[in-house]
């Protein structure tokens, strides 16, 4: 009854905040995962809009505008996690290409499609960063100080959102850059080998090689994978910032 009584009181604002909350959680790691119950993401989507509900401001003036501002808002907070998942993901489409093991192909839940081998592992490793340093409470901050914006800067948000998607392929390149630097030499160097003993099969050595290769550099540039995230999360927690203030 008192759940009731509370959505009876508010139902002007209900649906904004909840269409605004719902759409920043979908992009967040894990909670917004297709693996997720749905039931699990309404229920935190409800229960995240019903604690918001008392202390938010929504111009219930025009609903169509406040549907769509709540739709672009969330997008352009929600986009900013994406992206720093995006790069992980490509730096590790990269390095799976490199090693050889690009067809090993394996099913990610975060991006519900079949991705290389190396996609999952560092895909976990950027939703721990995510949690372990509190991005989520900033996005939950982030959905709050949404709605004490009074005028909605669209072409600003546009600008912020095409400059931290410049940091894509940058970020991506320094995550992957140890592993595909010793990749090309190790290709290199079998290459002046074959050419110095045509007659050996130089594959059968090249292919194990890469692959132990690879995954020895990956674990000597685990933290400076670590360091390179944890940047650009704190870059995302500005960007957030910027958004909402």
């Amino acid at each position: 009854m008192e759940l009731y009584n509370l959505i009876n009181t508010y139902a002007e604002k209900f649906i904004p905040v909840f269409i605004r909350v719902a759409v920043i959680l979908s992009f967040i790691p894990f909670i917004g995962a297709r693996m997720t119950p749905i039931m699990v993401r309404a229920g935190l989507a409800i229960a995240l809009t019903l604690l918001l509900l008392p202390v938010v401001e929504v111009k219930t003036g025009n609903p169509v505008r406040s549907v769509f501002e709540a739709f672009f808002i969330g997008s352009a907070i929600g986009l900013t996690a994406r992206i720093i998942l995006g790069a992980v993901e490509t730096a590790a489409q990269w390095m799976s290409i490199e090693m050889g093991i690009g067809v090993a192909a394996i099913f990610n839940p975060m991006f519900g499609e079949q991705l290389g081998p190396l996609s999952l592992f560092y895909t976990f490793i950027s939703m721990g960063l995510f949690f372990i340093l509190d991005m989520h409470y900033y996005f939950i901050e982030g959905i709050a100080r949404s709605f004490d914006i009074s005028s909605i800067q669209y072409k600003g948000i546009f600008d912020s959102i095409i400059k931290l998607n410049s940091i894509l392929f940058p970020l991506a390149f320094k995550i992957a850059a140890p592993v595909i630097l010793v990749q090309v030499l190790i290709n290199l160097a079998m290459g002046f080998l074959s050419r110095a003993l045509p007659q050996a099969n130089i594959f059968f050595i090249s292919f194990p090689l890469l692959i132990t290769i690879g995954i020895i550099f990956m674990a000597l540039s685990l933290p400076l994978v670590l360091m390179v995230v944890s940047k650009a999360f704190i870059n995302v927690k500005d960007a957030i910032m910027v958004f909402t203030r």
